[in-house]
Parts: structure tokens; sequence; C-alpha cells
């Protein structure tokens, strides 16, 4: 590589510039090498100090309390060097949306991960990377893609649910939505960050065997896509702090990592040079544990400066990369909660909400027929938790907003009691009941009102209230066909109602325009096609251990096995599978096979409408290997189909080789089985009545 006598950071750029770097291309080795040398050629003129001071976090938090703003208001700067023109990056929080000022909120991420469409997912990582540059951004930390092992994670609903390959295409699609206009997203927190009242202390432990196949492939999936940047979990690995462990950044390098990482806020680090000694790049939001201390640890000989060097690089060769893609769009505030935007939201629902009971309740197509719209949250902005991934749009559709401009009679009783609510049901046609869970209940554990109750945490129950069941059998005793809408961040166990309601549609958190989606799905404008991206169990034991303690240092074992695949070892059968979800139409399916393509598996069948509407349907495949200790079967393809009346199409799903990779704990790498069982269906359970062996 050639020598470059480059004296700021826009001759750099230019360098780049002329090498041709282009969104898609910015990850590939030559540009990687390029973006390196000339970070070295910066580095080289850089003081001490001034290296120090890349690697870490300068939120005037001060400056926005004395203002009343909300957090992560304006962008978080960190790294950057104004000497050469080195801009810092500029932060902004996710994941349903940019979390700066007034933005587009969309539907949380396990919401939108069950409508299994990654392109509708690329299609947000782009409005939310347009609305994060008019607002002076050039970073998005809102790839969450922690895996859901247990629904009482409180923040389950920042997640895409407890499958892998599921997480990892919802996490690369939004990673190259985000990054096509030169934003960098960074997927978080690495890794097996799935508690949260204890996230400071608890350690999660697990062999090797089980980081390498269960919980490393869908980071794997983000930094294929080029995620410039990674954010480590607050928790620790095997007894030490992700912030600070070894084994956690060398695993960085043994999925190809290019780019570079980011504490997760204030508790992220405890010892700031084993923390760079260990592979972290810029603590974050400020430093508390670097700043002087590292200048100090330098010129003491504790830390050496070319270690201080190669984290500045990692820095410096990302920001070449992004900001020459950065710099060539411009998109101004008209963009923030566009109509566009807005109907991207609304779509995510429409396409994400799972229907999960239907006797004929719905649709209700009749604009005439009298509703009763009943329950706490009929009238009310439930859009997700108060944390960090908390969006502040500039309106909200509550479900009373949409529906009551659908059905002009519709009537609101926005209260759990029993007595008005059921006095409103006798006197109408359908009755609707908005019920779940909200910021109080679960989300990222923040902060204890006045009374004493926690806003956010995990949840320690995953049922309803006891008085929105009982609002339930007093609304079944009305004998007024009764839909459940159902609030929560994952799974909620409904065995003591389901009985009493004729249908069920799980909205999840609805984002902005969820009162005109459901809206939608109700009336029957829109067919629903969500199916869950996670399991439903039938009673809390089916599921790991979770513990819900306050005390610290506790440490939990993280089993190779949770979610459908742990459904399928022990043999349980769950209340609603993996990929459940009904229609107001119905589909079968025919022609299941598989064949071996070299490269990839290709799986196939045929698909048929068998009602009287239009509706999309998910084909999911799913693979096993055959080896012992595997999982019977795991997701590896799906596909949505969408189809007219009584019409039939034939789907193939490739599944790459690359994708069917497990480790081998004799030779300590990652290999292809050698047979493998492939099954095709619409859902975990029902894909076992297609086994196809090669």
């Amino acid at each position: 590589m050639a020598d470059y006598n480059v004296t700021s950071f826009d001759m750099a750029l230019a360098v780049m510039k002329q090498a041709g770097v282009e969104p898609i291309e910015s990850q590939q080795s030559n540009h990687v090498a390029l973006s390196e040398t000339l970070a070295d050629a910066l580095i080289a003129q850089m003081t001490l100090k001034e290296k120090v001071h890349m690697l870490g976090g300068h939120w005037n938090v001060l400056n926005g309390l004395l203002h009343g703003r909300a957090y992560n208001y304006d962008p978080i700067a960190g790294g950057g060097c104004k000497r050469l023109g080195i801009p810092p990056i500029l932060f902004s929080d996710g994941p349903r949306g940019v979390v700066m000022k007034k933005s587009t909120c969309f539907p949380t991420s396990n919401t939108r991960a069950a409508s299994f469409d990654t392109e509708l997912e690329h299609e947000i990582g782009e409005a939310i990377a347009k609305e994060c540059i008019a607002q002076g951004a050039n970073y998005f930390a809102g790839v969450c893609i922690n895996l859901l092992r247990h629904p009482s994670w409180g923040r389950a609903q920042e997640s895409y649910g407890e499958d892998q390959y599921l997480t990892g295409r919802f996490g690369a699609a939004l990673t190259k939505g985000v990054q096509k206009y030169g934003v960098i997203a960074c997927p978080k927190h690495f890794y097996m960050n799935s508690i949260e009242n204890l996230r400071f202390s608890v350690s999660a432990n697990a062999d090797e065997e089980t980081v390498r196949d269960v919980y490393l492939p869908h980071f794997a999936a983000c930094f294929d896509a080029g995620a410039g940047s990674v954010m480590s979990a607050y928790n620790r690995v095997n007894g030490t702090y992700c912030g600070e462990s070894k084994e956690v950044f060398d695993h960085l390098k043994t999925l190809g990592f290019n780019g570079f990482s980011i504490s997760d806020f204030m508790w992220g680090v405890h010892d700031g040079a084993e923390s760079l000694r260990a592979g972290l790049d810029i603590e974050m939001p400020f430093t508390l544990k670097r700043g002087g201390k590292l200048v100090r640890a330098v010129k003491r000989g504790k830390v050496t400066e070319a270690l201080v060097d190669a984290h500045c690089r990692n820095i410096i060769a990302t920001l070449l990369r992004f900001q020459n893609l950065y710099r060539a769009e411009k998109f101004e505030t008209s963009a923030i909660a566009s109509d566009a935007h807005t109907a991207l939201a609304r779509k995510a629902l429409e396409e994400g909400a799972v229907l999960l009971k239907n006797n004929g309740c719905l649709p209700i197509r009749d604009t005439d027929t009298k509703v009763a719209l009943v329950g706490r949250f009929a009238n009310e902005n439930v859009i997700g938790d108060h944390g960090s991934s908390s969006v502040h749009p500039p309106y909200v559709v509550t479900p009373y907003d949409g529906l009551k401009a659908v059905y002009p009679s519709l009537t609101l009783v926005g209260s759990n009691d029993p007595s008005a609510c059921a006095k409103a049901a006798r006197n109408a046609d359908r009755v609707i009941a908005v019920l779940g869970n909200d910021y109080v209940d679960e989300g990222e554990f923040v902060v204890k009102t006045r009374s004493g109750m926690i806003k956010g945490g995990d949840r320690k129950s995953l049922r309803l209230h006891d008085d929105e069941v009982r609002l339930i059998r007093a609304l079944k005793e009305t004998g007024t066909p009764l839909t459940v809408v159902l609030y929560s961040g994952s799974a909620l166990l409904i065995d003591e109602w389901e009985a009493d309601a004729d249908a069920i549609l799980y909205a999840g958190y609805p984002g902005m325009e969820g009162g005109n989606a459901l809206a939608n799905l109700i009336s029957g404008k829109v067919n629903p096609s969500g199916k869950l991206p996670f399991t439903v169990a039938q009673t809390e034991s089916d599921y790991p251990f979770f513990p819900y303690t306050d005390e610290k240092d506790q440490s939990v074992q993280y089993d190779y096995y949770h979610g459908y695949a742990l459904f399928d070892k022990e043999g349980k059968t769950p209340a609603y599978p993996f990929g459940f979800g009904l229609s107001y139409t119905s589909f079968t399916y025919a022609d299941q096979a598989a064949r071996d393509d070299g490269n990839a598996i290709v799986a196939s069948c045929s698909v048929k409408n068998t009602g009287d509407i239009a509706g999309t349907e998910t084909v999911l495949v799913f693979v096993g290997s055959g080896i012992g200790g595997k999982p019977k079967k795991l997701l590896k393809g799906f596909a949505r189909v969408t189809l007219a009346p009584g019409e039939e199409k034939q789907c193939e799903i490739m599944i790459p080789k690359h994708d069917l990779r497990l480790y081998d704990k004799q030779t300590g790498t990652m290999a292809v089985p050698e047979h493998v069982a492939v099954y095709i269906g619409k859902n975990a359970a029902d894909a076992d009545g297609c086994c196809i062996t090669l």
C-alpha cells in the first residue's frame, strides 16, 4: 500500500473518493486496507492526548438537563479530533426509530419481526437513516439483536425474537438500510444480554458450543452485511464484564468484524486500561474510566501507545469509509415523520400483527356495526417502554382514533371497570378490549415512581393483570362477540381466558400509526399475515430458568436450548408455536421437496389460497443436522407469498450451506453437517409434518 501524505481528514476523504468507495463496497478488503493506511497517516500527527480523546464519548449531559431535554434529544458525540478535522461519531439510539426530537415511531422490533418481511425492514432502515441525517447524526445504535431467551426479559420488545436466523436476517436488513446512506449501523449488545434488572452484574455463563451456535450467528449476519460498529453489553460473560473480556472481543475477530466498538453507556466500562487491552475502542457516552487515567497509564508504561494507535485506527478508518458516503446525501427535516415514513410505520403493524384466534368474529366489515371499545389502553398512547429506545413522535393514533374513523357509532370506555365495560358491550354488536402491558410493566429498568412502582424492568408475570382477566370474563357474560387486542413486548400466557374470547390479535407495541393499522386489520381492509417470532408456552415452567432476584453478582447458565428448539428437545407442546399466525383466508401446502444444489439446499412447495379473499402466507423452512446434542430443527429460510382467492404458486427457498454450519467440539471449528433433514411448513409445529432427509 502506498504512503499518503495526508494532513487532514478531508485530504484522506479525497483519496477515498478517488478510490471510488460505494455504499455496498465500503467494507471490501481493499477499501478497508486503504482506510487503515490513511488512518495511520493521520494518527502519526496526533498527540497522545488527542488519541485518548478519540477513545471516549463527549456527551454534555448537563446541557441537556439544564434545557429539560429528553435523553438523546441531540446527537451524542464520541471520538473526533478537531485540529485534523476528524469528525466525531454523532450517536442516535433506537431501534423503533430515531431517539431524537420528534421522529417517526415504528412498531417495536419484535412486532416488525412478526412480519417476516426483511424488505420492509430494509425500507425502515432507510427511513431511519434519512431522519438521522436530517437531525445531524451519522451513527445509529438501534440494531438490537439480542436473542429472546425468556419472555420475562424487560427489553424483549427491542429484539427480533427467539430465533437466531430470523434475528440475523432482520438485523442485516436494518443494517443495510441504515448504511445505504452512509450512517454507521451499530448492532448491540455483544453478547448474551437478555436479562434486564441484573444487567449490570449478572454473569451469563455458556460453553463455546453454545456461544458459537446460538449467540453469535445473528451478529455474524450483521457483520457480513457490513455493520460498521458494535456495542458491548453491560453483563458479564463467564465471569468477566463484556467490555473488558478478551473472550468477547476475540469472538469479534472470529466473525471477521471490520469496524469499531463502543461500550454501553456509563456502566459499560469498569477498568479503562483493561477494556482497551481486551479490544474496546470507545467508552461511551463520556470518559469515566479513561481520559486522563489512560494518558497516565501510557506514560507509566501500563498501556502501550501502539495499542492506543490500533484502537484509533479502527475508528478513523471506519469514519473514512462511511463519512464519504454520509456527506454525499443530505436530507431536510421535512423527511422526519413524513407521509412516506408514517406509511411505513402503519404497514409494519399491518404485516406484523398476529391473529391468534378467530371464531368468525373478525373482520367487522360493516361500518354501521355498533362497536364498543373498552380497556385501559383503548385510547392511550402505548408505543413501548420509556428507556433509551423511547421515540417521541409528533402524534400517536390510538385504537380509538383509528376505529372511530371507521365505525362512526363507536362507544368508548377507557378503563377496566367490568360494570361500565359490560354495559357498553350489551348495547353493541361487537366489543373490542385493548389490554396487556405498557412501560410500567416491562422495558428498560429505569426508575421508581414516588409510589415505589417500577417503571420497566423484567416481567415477573407472563399473564394479564387480574383486573383484565376479570374484565374479559365480564364481557364474555354479555354474549356480545369479543375481540381482545394484546399489547406486549413478547409472549403472554392466555390459557386462563382464551376460551372467553372470540378473536385474539397480538399487536406487540404498535408505533405511532397503530390505531390506523388496527382499524385496517379489524375492518378487513388488510388481511392479517403476521407470525409469532417466539413460542407461547402453556405454562411458565416450560421456559428456561430466569432470575428475578435483585441480588448482585448472580450467575446464570445459558444452556444450548431455548425457544422452539427446547420444546422440540423436551417433547413439549406449546400453546402457540413459533411462526403461528392466522389469516382471514386459508392456505394449503403441497409438493414439499428439497434438493442438494451443491453449495445450497433448495426447499420448495406449492402454496394455494383456498379461501375467498386475497392473503399472504409465509412459508418456513427448518433444517436439522441429525447430530446428537444438536437441535431437531432450526429455521434456515422463509418466504412471503401473496395469493388471490384460489391462486396457487410454486415457492423455492435457497439455503446456502454456509448457513448450516454448526460448531464441532472435536475440531473447534464451524462445519456443515454431512446429512440434513429439511422441514417445510406454516410454523414450527406444522413443519414437523414434512421431513425430507438429504
